[in-house]
């Protein structure tokens, strides 16, 4: 076995990066997805290179199963166990909008995912210092199973008050309802998350609850799929938290695989700004339907434990991956007043842009980009498909004539333009809200494009931003797919402890490190890491006296004092916040630990890969055409990227193609090709 297989399905393209361990290449391909049956997308990925089952040694892939399913409200009729007298605390939540702004007129909450009649209360009682005053009863647990299952639940989310200080109560009573409920998953919420916050860890719980048994139906069929073509090794998913999981852990801990595809390219390019010796970056992540966004300091992203999906808290480590519904896929349309607005709404792969010729109608990114001429309309690109340039024309001049025919906009091409360029202003407002909302300023860090149509917008982006530096990774189009396999093993644990940081309370936290520390290794021990390839770093929530909310402070248990984690907080709160106090108190609220397990990774070498594409291709200048830079026509040098070698230079405007993402460089900017065969563009100052 020598094939490494990474595998990124989304919404309108499905990725795959195969790398050879024989001869250091590595095999791509991009085929449409399945929407509904992304796992079909996954097998056609393998058969478009095909990729032999005996000769595979891992797979890993990323999946927005779980989030389109919670999306669409298509997870399982769910139901909630909790203490008498909680029942609604899913419903009154903090009593504050998670959607719609404060001046709606017409603002509806979003309903609950489990409605009040499919809510339960059971007679116990822990308090708030852990200390049981009421067992679970075995015979109110008989009656509450008998209610429901008069329900018809497919799945059940048990949470009880405190339990995140004493579980006791919550295991005992998630093992008599498991025993009464044959076939029904149960889910303990401590086991998910166990840290303060009643609402926020009932919504977690619950959100688990509710996608379990969809995400155990689409992990079924895959492995069943896989099998079917000879595939018998570990099977893999990207966890929101920058690590991977197996299909098992993936399987119970749902609420982990969120941004299970936008992480992967987070991780690629971590590992390929390591190789260039780049830690501030800012990665932009453009495909057919999204555009995400993070923010890498110091060589390091930020991670995120208060999060929210849709409308529904979310208490799980995640990537801080800002995204907006901004992609090659969103149609351009005409709002009731007259005026023009892109997406959220998407073609998708079906029928997909009008470029496609599949159906679609509707005016797209895509479709502006063909007609502004940085798209080709000349070959085939991705999965062989060939862009039709009078169907985006055609799309473009409905558009026209929804806005009041050539009377008001007799030219197309402007009307393409301006389509870009909002779609330019939204994806900038992202990347603010990864940057300057956060306490940094983008124009210290460099802008690093992947996806089908990150490159082709991201200049543009860069220079609404004032960024001047652009790194376009090797085969930027598989980028998210090549992260899957760059990532380790890891989860994360977490215990509640309130106390203020001091002398002593640094002594009773290494006594609770301990206790992480066994959930750790037996995390690792189940995944079947070696003692060797197992590491674990801890971190403590800290909060000045009085505030709401934490900051996550790195803290070296075996040496740190409580000035070091002190000193940190107060440069991180700093940095975040713009202020600090050094006389105010400080708490700490909850102590965390990263488990992660260390596993065989690709070389990022790409030097023979891309010799192996470079056989036939077009020498770099050889052709031109014409492209729309905003004001006028320009002939742009069109450069097979495949056929640059390391030092070579152009400028643009360029447009340059490789598999599976184009690159559109405009004027003013300079492409050198790094020896790793990443692009790294700066902005010229005679330029300006």
């Amino acid at each position: 076995m020598y094939l490494m297989v990474g595998i990124d399905v989304g919404g309108t393209f499905t990725d795959i990066v195969c790398f050879d361990r024989r001869s250091r290449r590595f095999r791509v391909a991009k085929v449409p997805s399945f929407p509904g049956e992304q796992w079909k997308g996954i097998v056609s990925a393998l058969d478009s290179l095909q990729v032999h089952g005996a000769d595979v040694m891992r797979v890993a892939h990323g999946t927005t199963i779980s989030t389109n399913a919670l999306l669409e409200l298509k997870g399982a009729r769910t139901a909630l166990v909790t203490t008498a007298g909680f029942r609604d605390v899913l419903e009154v939540g903090r009593t504050r909008r998670l959607l719609g702004g404060l001046f709606d007129m017409f603002f509806r909450r979003t309903p609950p995912l489990v409605p009040r009649d499919r809510r339960f209360e059971i007679d116990e009682r822990i308090t708030g210092s852990g200390e049981v005053l009421r067992p679970v009863n075995p015979a109110q647990v008989s009656s509450l199973a008998e209610r429901i299952l008069e329900k018809d639940v497919q799945a059940v989310a048990v949470c009880l008050i405190n339990a995140h200080r004493n579980p006791a109560n919550e295991r005992a009573l998630c093992e008599m309802l498991s025993r009464h409920l044959p076939g029904v998953p149960v889910v303990m919420s401590t086991e998910i998350v166990r840290e303060r916050g009643e609402y926020e860890r009932t919504s977690t719980c619950v959100l688990n609850a509710y996608l379990m048994p969809t995400m155990q139906r689409y992990l079924g069929a895959l492995e069943d799929a896989l099998v079917a073509r000879g595939v018998h090794v570990p099977l893999s998913i990207m966890s929101s938290n920058g690590g991977a999981m197996s299909f098992d852990q993936a399987a119970r801990f749902v609420v982990g695989t969120f941004l299970s595809g936008p992480v992967g390219g987070v991780i690629a390019s971590m590992a390929l700004g390591r190789q260039m010796g780049v830690e501030d970056f800012i990665t932009f992540d453009m495909g057919g339907t999204s555009t995400d966004v993070a923010l890498v300091h110091r060589g390091q992203p930020r991670l995120s434990f208060d999060n929210q999906v849709y409308a529904y808290p979310l208490r799980a480590p995640q990537l801080d991956i800002h995204t907006i519904g901004a992609g090659g896929g969103s149609i351009v349309r005409a709002r009731e007043d007259g005026t023009l607005d892109v997406g959220p709404e998407s073609a998708g792969a079906f029928p997909g842009p009008a470029c496609y010729a599949r159906g679609g109608t509707l005016p797209t990114i895509s479709d502006a980009n063909l007609v502004l001429g940085r798209l080709p309309a000349d070959h085939a690109i991705a999965s062989e498909l060939r862009l039709s340039m009078p169907a985006a024309q055609s799309a473009f001049e409905g558009l026209r004539d929804k806005l009041g025919g050539a009377a008001v906009l007799p030219d197309t091409v402007k009307l393409a333009s301006v389509a870009v360029e909002i779609a330019i202003s939204k994806m900038a407002a992202a990347v603010r809200e990864i940057s300057v909302h956060r306490g940094f300023d983008p124009r210290e860090f460099a802008l690093i494009p992947y996806g089908g149509a990150g490159p082709l917008h991201a200049f543009l982006v860069a220079t609404e931003l004032g960024m001047r530096r652009v790194i376009v990774p090797p085969f930027p189009g598989h980028i998210s797919a090549l992260g899957q396999m760059c990532a380790d093993y890891r989860r994360d644990f977490s215990v509640p402890w309130i106390g203020t940081l001091e002398a002593t309370a640094v002594a009773q936290m290494r006594e609770l490190s301990v206790e992480l520390l066994a959930q750790g290794h037996a995390y690792l021990e189940a995944e079947s890491v070696a003692a060797a390839q197992r590491s674990f770093s801890h971190s403590v929530d800290i909060r000045y006296a009085g505030q709401s909310f934490t900051l996550s402070i790195p803290w070296h248990e075996a040496e740190d004092q409580a000035s070091d984690l002190a000193a940190r907080f107060h440069q991180r709160h700093r940095e975040t916040f713009g202020y600090a106090s050094d006389e105010s108190a400080l708490e700490v609220t909850t102590l965390r630990l990263a488990a992660t397990g260390d596993i065989e990774k690709p070389s990022l070498v790409f030097e023979e890969t891309y010799a192996h594409f470079a056989q036939g291709a077009r020498m770099p200048g050889s052709i031109s055409r014409e492209v729309f830079d905003g004001t006028e026509w320009r002939s742009a040098s069109v450069i097979d990227r495949a056929a640059c070698r390391t030092g070579d230079q152009f400028d643009g405007p360029a447009v340059i193609e490789d598999f599976g993402a184009t690159t559109y460089l405009p004027p003013g900017w300079r492409a050198t090709v790094h020896e790793s065969k990443a692009l790294v563009c700066e902005w010229q100052d005679s330029a300006e």
